[in-house]
């Protein structure tokens, strides 16, 4: 204890213990790199043409670090349809905090298109749906993610459908300090 007084009172001693409580309190302040987190996947777009669904999904990574995703399955339903999949090996780096985009193409049968037309046509406002699946990353492994929505028609462009989410397991929103 003595030490201490000592160490205070002289010019030299304050100097030292100023610039060791400021480090500490810059070490324990400084940024957090976020990791381990599974990507936001959504629904970019979907499109109809000529029997089929064109779909787009945005791979969003939440980490602070890049992602590189050597595998991905993504499944849409809606009304207990599967109206879009994605099931494949990819080559895909997802820098820090960024997106990536992947199409899908899918061949409709006639329950899907006609779901998808009373959309289009009004007959229906919106079709709720859920988005699951799971990535396979370099850094992670497997990391599962999972969201409903409501799908609803893009105005002014038939045949072209946009997402709301309204659920999503995984996606974490930071608070600013």
């Amino acid at each position: 204890m003595q030490c201490w007084k000592n160490l205070i009172r002289s010019r030299q001693g304050l100097q030292v213990l100023c610039l060791v409580l400021m480090a500490v309190s810059c070490v324990s302040c400084g940024p957090q790199v976020i990791k381990g987190r599974p990507p936001f996947i959504g629904i970019s777009g979907m499109s109809l043409a000529d029997n089929g669904l064109s779909a787009e999904f945005s791979i969003r990574n939440q980490n602070g670090v890049p992602m590189t995703i050597d595998t991905v399955d993504i499944t849409v339903t809606t009304n207990g349809l599967v109206l879009a999949r994605k099931k494949s090996p990819l080559d895909l780096v997802v820098g820090a905090n960024s997106a990536e985009h992947i199409p899908v193409e899918e061949v409709l049968d006639g329950q899907k298109l006609a779901l998808l037309e009373s959309l289009q046509n009004g007959e229906v406002n919106s079709l709720p749906f859920e988005l699951e699946g799971a990535v396979h990353t370099a850094e992670d492994g497997d990391l599962e993610f999972a969201q409903k929505g409501y799908l609803y028609p893009v105005p002014g462009r038939p045949g072209n459908f946009r997402s709301t989410v309204t659920q999503a397991q995984g996606l974490q929103w930071e608070e600013k300090l």
